[in-house]
């Protein structure tokens, strides 16, 4: 499984890294989340990950902008282009984290 995982991981992040971050969310800060906040610090871990086991801060990191994400994807849905892209982001830091979880022990 690691290594289809792995595949559908590398293949949509190639593809994620073709998009432009959604304009209006430079500024707007659904429930108070920064989104460019928000698409740096899983970006980070999306690309720590698919490097290697991340380090425990970064799967903390990683966990719980996962969690924070799939709370927020609701509030974006007035948005096509955001809720796409956010979607997106969501689905591949998901993969990532199934990656970093199947390499520890």
């Amino acid at each position: 499984m690691t290594d289809k995982t792995q595949d559908r991981l590398f293949r949509s992040w190639e593809a994620f890294e073709n998009l432009r971050f959604p304009s209006g969310f430079h500024s707007r800060e659904p429930d108070g989340e920064c989104m460019v906040t928000m698409d740096a610090a899983l970006g980070g871990c999306i690309s720590s990950a698919m490097d290697g086991k991340l380090d425990d801060m970064r799967h903390a990191i990683l966990h719980s902008r996962i969690v924070r994400l799939g709370e927020l994807l609701p509030l974006i849905r007035d948005d096509e282009y955001a809720s796409d892209y956010f979607n997106l982001l969501h689905q591949i830091a998901v993969l990532a984290a199934e990656l970093d979880d199947a390499q520890r022990p």
